[in-house]
């Protein structure tokens, strides 16, 4: 660290321990009371391996920045869970949009972390104070013991710009007025009014079909249309779960959106954010002034406490830009109104470019995880709300290691940006791309972020994802072994060696020729992720399906009648874009030649009409769609398998497998998680359920050559002898 400024931070050297967030004053009455133990100093210095801590009696916006498999959601986790641990006072209401939170209740079960976590102190413990909540509509589909109780919300407590958001009606056309009008109508009739209600009224309402003042009969029909698919989302009863219940002093809440459509999900939390914050506020001020009755808008929430409320894929909800969902304005104003009256809110995502600028600008505490594309860097570069060392800009953050965070503190004391590797989770973590470091924590901490080949996976279309080196192996060298179900090879390394001597003396000649100089040569382990699925094909008819996605790749793997191994093309891109423009680059795929209008691909490909112009101008901006006379049609090459009960899909598993131990150091990391998987194979086929993930490793032969002073790391199936991979060396690198 020669150059950068010595990090100044309020400190406690007799228990080696810094803390974050909290103003000098409070310290030094408090102390570390009431502080969410996160991790430790990662970087050179004399603050190196002190425990970091982070103020939680005051309210925060922090804000967590990573790209897919960073240690963004494990972070969120560890938050979660000291604020379970250490707050019995506050009320913590988590939005889980992935169905990964009820693990929480379940003590910590990897082998790694819970060695990980002796190092650290520590040790596994499963949170009883845990209430997953799920909607109502969706009991049927979920095992008992993953959930304690069901969400509901009265239809009454949506405004006019809720339905008119979620329906994706522009507020001030024909249909919005519509819906204004008879919102205003039931309302009058009973406050408390039905899904029932409004359709009865919409139905039998005769003065909205009058010829001169009412309304075309379609857009009734239109509307009520609408209403008819409402009742089918599964959130809504008579009576609505009371805050009270979600909000609770020492309980965590989690709300499980998994199980509902995007734009529905963002309904719920923002009718959740405004609630908690309308009755914080009440609850401050009867605090203050003593009231006793204070209420809203005709409806009263009881006394809640102070409460944080947590949200993944933030990006989802608050996006930038003149994009709106339905949680858009109630999280905008619950951030710039809710310190006050106790409101905290700890976000995460992986495209910080794409978070609304209202938000950001609230921050106060920012941990950065590793960051793919140059936009998000710029970003979190931009926000960050203190000094940021010229060390820590650029590149930097692209290279960070898997649970290393870039923490920025607003507070005046705390110099500068300075680098935490987070604690192990004590519960378990169902969310799991990561590995815990063996290192942290010992006497010979990870190594800085290594330069060199920089992998962008997930990059831009037509960036060439990138081998790791050796330093850049998914867990730190250690000695361990892992016990894995793999191929078995069939390329001896005699065989291998020759290969590659050879390799580009037929098609590749024009790039490199023959007679390469094999300078190293080691077999390494790739993750397949092997899907098994339900197709749901008619009434009472269910297949069952499974396929293999490359975890390396992100492609599906196949093998053709000779026994030799192929890819898909450009699932990859699917996998780093959310489910609805994922869903609208499928649609146009199958579309073809003929392409579609933007109705026809909200119609018939099933994708929320709020969030289908956003999402298809996004996709034109980024180059995957280009529209031509109102029609849109596919910019990127595609070859996917559109039939999910396709006999080459499971093509893969004809391959020999075995138990075989493997040194885990030997395992390359996987550019593409399984945690996608559950949301992407849906998308590209509809009526399709994900059942299962599991692993399955296939060996590979890396190979660095050289040939006329150039150097490339090539890659060679060890199974069926085909060469996958041709990739530069940078200087420097072997």
């Amino acid at each position: 660290m020669m150059g950068m400024e010595e990090l100044q931070v309020l400190r406690d050297d007799g228990t080696r321990r810094v803390m974050i967030g909290r103003k000098a004053s409070l310290f030094s009455r408090e102390g570390f009371r009431g502080a969410l133990y996160i991790g430790r100093v990662e970087e050179e210095g004399e603050l190196k391996g002190y425990d970091v801590y982070v103020d939680a009696l005051y309210p925060h916006v922090v804000f967590v920045a990573g790209a897919r498999g960073s240690g963004k959601s494990y972070t969120l986790g560890v938050f979660v869970e000291e604020l379970a641990e250490n707050n019995p006072y506050v009320g913590v209401v988590v939005i889980d949009p992935v169905g990964i939170y009820w693990s929480m209740k379940l003590p910590n079960r990897q082998s790694d972390e819970i060695q990980a976590l002796s190092r650290w102190g520590l040790t596994p413990k499963g949170y009883d104070n845990v209430k997953v909540f799920v909607p109502v509509g969706a009991v049927d589909e979920i095992p008992e013991s993953t959930y304690d109780a069901v969400f509901t919300l009265k239809p009454s407590m949506l405004t006019v710009d809720d339905w008119a958001l979620t329906f994706g009606i522009d507020r001030f056309s024909p249909a919005g007025m519509l819906l204004e009008k008879v919102l205003e109508a039931v309302r009058k009739e009973n406050e408390d009014y039905s899904i029932e209600d409004i359709i009865d009224r919409l139905e039998k309402w005769e003065e909205l079909r009058d010829k001169e003042k009412g309304f075309k009969p379609e857009t009734i029909r239109a509307l009520l249309s609408r209403f008819y698919a409402a009742r089918s989302w599964g959130i809504f009863s008579e009576e609505g779960t009371p805050l009270t219940e979600i909000s609770k002093p020492g309980v965590v809440s989690v709300i499980d959106v998994s199980f509902l459509e995007e734009n529905v999900g963002a309904l719920v939390i923002g009718v959740l954010a405004r609630r908690i914050l309308h009755a914080r506020k009440a609850a401050t001020r009867k605090e203050a002034a003593k009231i006793l009755n204070v209420a809203g808008g005709g409806r009263e929430e009881k006394d809640i406490p102070p409460t944080w409320l947590v949200i993944d894929e933030a990006h989802i909800l608050i996006p930038s830009g003149n994009r709106k969902t339905p949680a858009s304005d109630a999280l905008i104003e619950y951030v710039k109104q809710g310190r006050r009256p106790g409101c905290s809110l700890l976000f995460a995502t992986q495209q910080p470019a794409a978070i609304d600028s209202r938000v950001l600008s609230q921050l106060d505490l920012l941990f950065v995880h590793k960051l793919v594309f140059s936009d998000d860097v710029r970003a979190v570069e931009k926000r960050m709300p203190t000094v940021l060392p010229k060390e820590y800009t650029g590149v930097f953050v692209k290279r960070l290691p898997i649970g290393v965070a870039l923490v920025g503190d607003r507070a005046d004391t705390t110099s500068r940006a300075f680098l935490v590797r987070i604690r192990p989770r004590r519960s378990q973590h169902e969310g799991r791309e990561i590995a815990v470091d063996a290192s942290a924590g010992s006497e010979n901490p990870a190594p800085p972020p290594p330069a060199g080949v920089l992998s962008e996976a997930g990059g831009e279309p037509g960036k060439k994802e990138s081998l790791p080196d050796n330093s850049m192996a998914v867990v730190q060298r250690s000695g361990e072994q892992k016990r894995v179900r793999a191929l078995v090879s069939r390329i001896m390394e005699d065989k291998a060696r020759s290969m590659f001597k050879s390799y580009g003396k037929g098609f590749f000649g024009r790039f490199l020729g023959g007679g390469n100089e094999v300078l190293s040569l080691e077999m390494k382990f790739i993750p397949v992720w092997e899907v098994t699925y339900s197709v749901f094909s008619g009434p009472q008819r269910v297949e069952t399906g499974v396929t293999y996605i490359d975890g390396y790749h992100g492609e599906f793997i196949h093998v053709d009648n000779k026994g030799k191994i192929f890819f898909s093309k450009g699932l990859k891109h699917l996998y780093r874009l959310p489910r609805n423009q994922a869903k609208i680059i499928t649609f146009l795929y199958r579309c073809g030649e003929k392409g579609a209008t933007l109705s026809e691909i909200i119609a018939k490909g099933h994708v929320p009409a709020d969030l289908a112009e956003r999402d298809v101008e996004l996709l034109k901006d980024s180059g995957f769609i280009r529209e031509d006379s109102g029609r849109y049609y596919g910019s990127i090459d595609l070859m996917l398998p559109l039939d999910p009960t396709m006999g080459v899909l499971s093509s893969f598993g004809r391959l020999l497998a075995a138990e075989i131990t493997i040194p885990q150091e030997d395992i390359l990391p996987a550019n593409f998680g399984k945690d996608r998987i559950k949301e992407l194979i849906p998308a590209l086929w509809g009526g399709v359920t994900v059942k299962g993930i599991s692993e399955i490793y296939r060996p590979v032969w890396v190979g660095v050559l050289r040939k006329k002073g150039r150097q490339y790391k090539v890659l060679l199936d060890a199974v069926t002898g085909v060469f996958e991979k041709e990739l530069p060396v940078l200087e420097g690198k072997k």
